[in-house]
């Protein structure tokens, strides 16, 4: 069984991508001109288009628009829309988590595999389409480990890991 994005899971991407593009375009702008020299905004805008790319990219892209695909007896982690690729036996995996976020468009539920007490994927319902098939997959073939309370702080730690 293998995950099946929405159409959300594409936004991180296209924001991403917009933020790289804003990046490139506003540094140089910055820099050269000369009223921006002693401007706030020379330091501050740079740094904001930089922040949303890297919390985009390496944060919602890298961790979450993931592809899990369980076979016979691995599973294998894709990110990056499938350009960087691990595998994992069933004996690696100690079990999974689940959480909620809450937000303004409803209440979203992850789930978290877990090896030697770190995470190693993170599927969600806002990502894929059959969220509950994959669920209820890794809930026939692993452990569960308890709910774990949703937390940003671990979320922005997890983007520079």
């Amino acid at each position: 069984m293998k995950t099946k994005f929405t159409i959300k899971s594409l936004l991180p991407s296209i924001l991403s991508i917009a933020f790289l593009f804003l990046v490139v375009l506003t540094l140089p702008t910055f820099f050269r001109d000369p009223y921006y020299e002693k401007n706030l905004f020379a330091i501050f805008f740079p740094f904001l288009f930089t922040f949303s790319f890297i919390v985009l990219f390496f944060g919602e892209v890298r961790t979450k628009c993931i592809i899990l695909k369980i076979n016979r007896n691995e599973i294998i982690i894709k990110r990056f829309w499938g350009l960087q690729t691990k595998s994992y036996q069933f004996s690696e995996i100690e079990g999974w988590k689940y959480s909620h976020l809450t937000s303004k468009g409803g209440t979203y539920q992850y789930l978290y595999l877990y090896k030697n007490g770190s995470k190693i994927a993170k599927i969600s319902q806002f990502y894929h389409v059959n969220y509950y098939q994959i669920k209820n997959q890794i809930q026939a073939q692993f452990k569960y480990l308890g709910y774990e309370k949703f937390s940003y702080i671990d979320e922005f730690k997890e983007t520079f890991r």
